[in-house]
């Protein structure tokens, strides 16, 4: 397998200039490869984002990439275009964009466009709401109703009890509940059947949440010690609507839960427009 990684950077040569904010390709790698395998043919664009406003954000994501094609007019968009996850913002606001590979005659990408959030999260702006005695709050939604999500901490025990009491019940019965709870336990009954069956002693070390409604707003859940010092997990899984986080400890019912969301006051939403992008 021959393997040929080729680089360059075009600080400030290209821009986009919209409410403020300047964005500019720095730089640009691509990748190639005989192999099949699409993680050995890529090209990968570094995007900056400088201006006055974007101190005032501590995170950025790509939002939706709407366009990319090379000077033939060929389509480089991926699939897995949409909805990056947040990156933090350091000296620089940076983010990364893969198209897939152009040709070998091509020379530029004609046009790349989409459009990059900045996200500050701050218990003013509604975005981040931090929660005393979650362990005592199961099977309830965590988050104001106007939210447009719903997120649900979930026990093995708090799980049963809630099939159990909710299960028999029959579709008219749960055509009389409001809508919020109608939608809630149709959701949650049989969703994660066999899940708490495992006998495993590291289940103690897992927290398991139902998130409900726009997923695209939920940005992030951690955990905060007594002196507000975050606390770092091991990993987590998200299958469809049910998110796991692990930890190295059994979770500490003194831990103050802290979500991060998505909302009007708290992102900046900036289109942009690249033009001739040249190509290494």
């Amino acid at each position: 397998m021959k393997i040929k990684l080729l680089s360059t950077s075009l600080f400030l040569i290209i821009t986009s200039v919209s409410f403020s904010q300047k964005i500019s390709v720095s730089e640009i790698n691509e990748k190639r490869s005989t192999s099949d395998n699409s993680f050995s043919n890529e090209c990968e664009i570094e995007l900056k984002i400088s201006g006055d406003e974007v101190r005032k954000y501590k995170f950025v994501k790509i939002s939706k990439i709407t366009k990319a094609i090379d000077d033939q007019g060929i389509d480089l968009l991926t699939e897995d275009k949409n909805n990056d996850d947040y990156t933090k913002i350091d000296q620089t606001a940076k983010i990364k964009v893969e198209t897939k590979i152009p040709a070998r005659k091509v020379k530029t990408i004609k046009e790349l466009s989409g459009e990059v959030s900045l996200y500050n999260p701050n218990q003013a702006n509604g975005s981040e709401i931090k929660i005393t005695n979650y362990q005592n709050k199961t099977n309830v939604n965590l988050l104001p109703a106007k939210s447009g999500l719903e997120i649900i901490y979930l026990t093995k025990e708090s799980y049963a009890k809630y099939v159990k009491e909710n299960k028999d019940k029959k579709e008219e019965e749960l055509k009389k509940l409001p809508e919020a709870a109608r939608q809630l336990a149709q959701g949650l009954l049989g969703a994660f059947e066999g899940l708490f069956s495992s006998d495993d002693t590291t289940d103690d070390n897992k927290i398991y949440f139902y998130v409900n409604g726009d997923k695209s707003k939920f940005v992030d859940l951690y955990f905060e010690d007594t002196t507000g010092k975050k606390i770092e997990r091991n990993g987590s899984m998200r299958s469809d609507a049910l998110f796991t986080y692990y930890f190295e400890e059994k979770p500490n019912p003194s831990w103050k839960l802290v979500i991060n969301i998505e909302t009007d006051k708290s992102i900046k939403k900036i289109p942009f427009k690249l033009i001739d992008i040249e190509l290494p």
